[in-house]
């Protein structure tokens, strides 16, 4: 359901637009049931006459000045920067000097009050790491103490000292205990969120092994060939144009009998890390096997795809290997536009087919399919050249043939 202009706007104005500063504000507005508790009950002590009006309002004053810095702090971004945005430990701090203040203002009828430092410590122990809670408990518990002090020895006969004691006694070991539990939880709280942490590492590393190669970097072919069968249904269902290219390293065989598998292993990361900056972001790029790349090109036109990987293709002439600095990568490449009634298996053939012809024709170049092309077994090594007819759209040949 659609919300209306004015609640969308409104919430915007109190909650902000991103996602991350509105769940702080909320979090600083959860707060909000704490203070709005105390201030009913101070406005009824002044009602029925329990609390004196200069006291309520003071108290009254100090919990809106409070609640609206913090509130004004974190609204406008500026609490962002700190590694508490929402500035529990601060706010947790004022509060539990307010409770204080209160205490010494209601003299003898603030006893109550050690329950809101109780529930800001509780209310703490969700967000503060264990030894913030723990100081924060300490610092507590201090603060009752010089108050407690303070009202024993300006008012000695409406604090004796029997009550003294106990309120000190009950209180400060109350709160104390409090921060004990607290640090506890907090710390239960920090290793589960390790944990997940973890966990989420591991699941996002195995998710990464299940869909990269990793040699390359690149999809792997299990992946490459879902994305090849969804562009495909496109181009069935939205008649959108998806071309395939397949890629083969020239002479790679010979970069390993010459250079060593290390640098045949090079030479495909190289090739990779190429690839990357000369396709667009729609582009899937995948390792399909050995020395085997396919490139799928979606919304793209063969005139299009084929200057593509000519560039690529020209490109990949000048990469050099720092460690084997007479090394040479070339490229041959088959290039075919998908059909309505082409499969995966079917797309991937007549750009096998196109690859082939661009081998037979001198390698380093690439090679459209034809129209005409259909899947068959590729010509044998001893059949005539001539049978090889150059086909339409065929890349420029490069000065020295093969790589």
């Amino acid at each position: 359901m659609t919300s209306p202009p004015w609640l969308t706007s409104f919430l915007a104005l109190l909650l902000g637009r991103s996602a991350r500063r509105r769940r702080h504000v909320l979090f600083v507005l959860a707060t909000a049931q704490l203070y709005m508790v105390s201030m009913v009950v101070i406005f009824q002590g002044m009602g029925h006459g329990l609390i004196r009006k200069p006291v309520a309002l003071t108290l009254l004053a100090c919990c809106v000045l409070v609640f609206g810095v913090v509130f004004t702090l974190v609204r406008s971004g500026w609490s962002a920067r700190l590694d508490d945005p929402v500035l529990t430990f601060p706010h947790a701090l004022a509060c539990q000097f307010l409770c204080v203040l209160a205490y010494v203002l209601l003299g003898r009828d603030g006893a109550d009050i050690m329950i809101l430092m109780g529930q800001t410590i509780v209310a703490a122990m969700f967000r503060l790491r264990p030894h913030q809670i723990l100081k924060l408990g300490l610092i507590s518990v201090g603060m009752l103490c010089a108050a407690v002090l303070h009202v024993r020895l300006t008012s000695p006969d409406s604090l004796s000292l029997l009550v003294a004691s106990v309120q000190l006694l009950m209180g400060g070991s109350t709160l104390l205990l409090l921060s004990l539990v607290g640090k506890w939880v907090s710390e239960i709280r920090v290793h589960l969120g390790r944990q997940a942490d973890t966990l989420q590492q591991t699941l996002t590393r195995l998710q990464h092994m299940a869909t990269t190669d990793m040699l390359t970097e690149l999809l792997n072919r299990r992946v490459t060939e879902e994305h090849l069968g969804r562009e495909l249904k496109m181009h069935s269902r939205h008649g959108q144009l998806v071309c395939v290219a397949l890629i083969d390293i020239d002479h790679f065989k010979r970069i390993n009998d010459q250079f060593g598998h290390h640098a045949g292993d090079l030479a495909l990361r190289a090739l990779a890390d190429h690839a990357r900056g000369q396709v667009r972001p729609p582009d899937k790029l995948g390792r399909w096997g050995g020395e085997e790349f396919l490139l799928i090109l979606p919304g793209m036109n063969l005139d299009d795809a084929l200057e593509t990987l000519e560039r690529l293709r020209i490109g990949t002439n000048a990469i050099r290997i720092d460690a084997h600095p007479d090394l040479r990568i070339a490229l041959s490449v088959g290039l075919a536009a998908a059909r309505p009634d082409d499969t995966p298996e079917s797309l991937v053939d007549r750009a096998d087919q196109a690859l082939y012809r661009a081998k037979r024709l001198g390698r380093n170049r690439c090679v459209v399919a034809g129209v005409s092309d259909s899947p068959s077994p590729a010509p044998s090594l001893s059949e005539p050249r001539h049978e090889l007819a150059r086909p339409p759209f065929c890349g420029p040949l490069p000065a020295g043939g093969t790589a």
